[in-house]
């Protein structure tokens, strides 16, 4: 079982049966994982090319589309979760902008999941705790940390 698979499935209760979106999905490893479990999957990205060289078989519940993680043309409050899986490292210089959209794009009581496997990725994730804090409808469900990989889950609340 590839890591990400493991991840999908260690994170598999927030996902079932969701209207979920992955956000700056770079191959969509994730995103592909995560179809087996969730009602739908939007992976995004800025660059779509990647995404199309991974993908041989497309799930009926799994769509892509070319956006800026920092700019989503997605209405306000229309996915159950919004996850961003090994990108950190990527967004660091735009991390209040993206949680931001994360979370405007997210239900209540929905969640966002911020992944990493990475070193890179997993040394960004208490600065995303940190930028979290300054919002009052998001609050810290749950932080997963092992060798493997780390995974902050946030949950949005009506305030």
């Amino acid at each position: 079982m590839k890591i990400v698979q493991k991840i999908v499935s260690d994170l598999s209760s927030y996902i079932k049966d969701k209207r979920t979106i992955e956000i700056a999905c770079g191959d969509s490893d994730f995103s592909y994982s995560a179809s087996k479990y969730a009602k739908e999957v939007l992976a995004t990205d800025i660059s779509l090319k990647r995404l199309e060289n991974n993908i041989k078989d497309i799930p009926c519940n799994f769509k892509y589309a070319q956006m800026d993680a920092t700019k989503l043309d997605i209405e306000n409050s229309s996915y159950d979760v919004s996850f961003c899986y090994n990108a950190l490292g990527h967004l660091q210089d735009v991390l209040e902008d993206v949680v931001s959209q994360m979370k405007r794009i997210t239900a209540i009581n929905g969640y966002l999941l911020f992944i990493a496997s990475w070193k890179i990725d997993k040394n960004i994730i208490p600065e995303v705790n940190e930028i979290v804090s300054k919002h009052k409808d998001l609050t810290v469900q749950e932080y997963k940390s092992n060798h493997k990989y780390h995974a902050l889950v946030i949950k949005k609340v009506s305030i």
